[in-house]
């Protein structure tokens, strides 16, 4: 059985393959249905040509040509994975993280890039209080509320909610800005809840970077589900906030407060994706190039074994063919003994005798036996 993943290939690649042939041919070839091969090919947003394509082909007659691969966007890679049966298409390598990683709708310099998206934010969302909230910050609310409704109904219950204090409902805001914006970017964001600990990612393209907003100038301790406290339900909004992404950060100052500052974040943190997406390229590269040493340093030691293995079989070589011809001594010792009469055992005894001792020395002789083969050939450890 396949599964997604095995093939890393270009975009441009695979709107080629959809339109390399008719769909029932190309379903064919690769052992599934035309609907099927349809479903994974619109999972990366990849159609075939319109109907009465391929007709207009065998017709002769003039016909569109394959859409092109959309631009790369920030923090967005180069390449899908795709199913492991499309064999056909080639696989991309990973690119360098020297670049270039230029493209129509990315800068190579990320200052450039900066400026570009904080252009392209125009208005951002509003932070003064959540009129429509962000799926991310919405099942949140949604996880209170259930609280709230169980501890109403059942006696015993005492509602878990963590985001009643008004520090926690102003950073669902400033959070529900950012995310609403980035959507409107072609970007998202997730949260996730763990006990009494909440995490949120922005993903830009497909990149996510994680965000840390607490009160500014405190220390972000390390989250353990076991130990981490209840949220303050009184804590005020009046601490002044720091938000962190990557290498950026941003906080209430006196240039203003973090809800008015949303359009320099979103674009700080799409400049926090692509950078985090070209980090990520240096660090698969390095884990290559570690995971390179430590094979040959494996390879090496094979060799050192191998090499150490074919001295033993030489030196065992020389010790079998000295064995072989002391037995083939001794053969022709014993026959002179019995043509000159000083052996009591009769010629036909004698030639079964020679026959078996043949054999043993035979069995012992290294080239003969084969066991020479050992170490003829220098050790290949590939």
């Amino acid at each position: 059985m396949y599964g997604w993943g095995h093939r890393r290939v270009a975009l441009a690649d695979l709107i080629a393959f959809a339109w390399s042939a008719p769909m029932r041919d190309l379903a064919t070839r690769m052992q599934m249905s035309d609907v099927g091969l349809k479903k994974l090919l619109r999972a990366h947003g990849v159609s075939g040509p319109p109907q009465g394509h391929w007709n207009r082909v065998h017709a002769g007659r003039p016909v569109s040509e394959p859409p092109p691969a959309p631009a790369r966007r920030p923090g967005e890679k180069p390449y899908i994975h795709v199913d492991g049966r499309l064999v056909d298409l080639p696989e991309t390598p990973l690119p360098s993280s020297a670049g270039p990683f230029a493209s129509a709708k990315v800068p190579e310099n990320l200052e450039e890039l900066r400026t570009l998206a904080l252009k392209a934010v125009g208005r951002p969302a509003s932070a003064m209080k959540i009129t429509v909230p962000h799926p991310a910050i919405g099942k949140l609310l949604a996880g209170d509320e259930k609280e709230r409704e169980k501890a109403e109904k059942t006696r015993w219950h005492t509602a878990i909610t963590l985001y009643d204090s008004p520090f926690e409902k102003r950073r669902l805001r400033i959070l529900n800005a950012v995310f609403l914006t980035l959507g409107r970017m072609g970007h998202g964001g997730t949260s996730d809840r763990d006990g009494y600990h909440t995490s949120f990612y922005a993903i830009i393209g497909d990149t996510r970077v994680s965000l840390h907003l607490d009160e500014a100038g405190r220390k972000t301790p390390t989250y353990n589900r076991y130990t981490a406290p209840r949220p303050d339900p009184k804590r005020p909004a009046s601490v002044s906030l720091r938000l962190t992404a990557g290498s950026s950060t941003w906080q209430d100052d006196a240039s203003g407060k973090l809800e008015v500052q949303i359009a320099d974040i979103v674009a700080g943190l799409i400049v926090e994706g692509e950078r985090s997406y070209r980090m990520h390229l240096r660090e698969l590269e390095e884990q290559a190039e570690r995971e390179r040493i430590e094979a040959e340093r494996r390879r090496q030691e094979r060799l050192r074994k191998a090499n150490a293995d074919r001295v033993v079989a030489l030196a065992e070589s020389g010790r079998l063919l000295a064995e072989a011809k002391n037995l083939r001594s001794l053969v022709a010792r014993v026959g002179e003994a019995v043509m000159d009469g000083r052996l009591d055992i009769s010629a036909e005894q004698f030639t079964e005798w020679r026959q078996w001792a043949d054999q043993e020395a035979d069995k012992l002789d290294p080239v003969v036996s084969g066991q020479v083969q050992a170490h003829l050939l220098p050790p290949r450890c590939d």
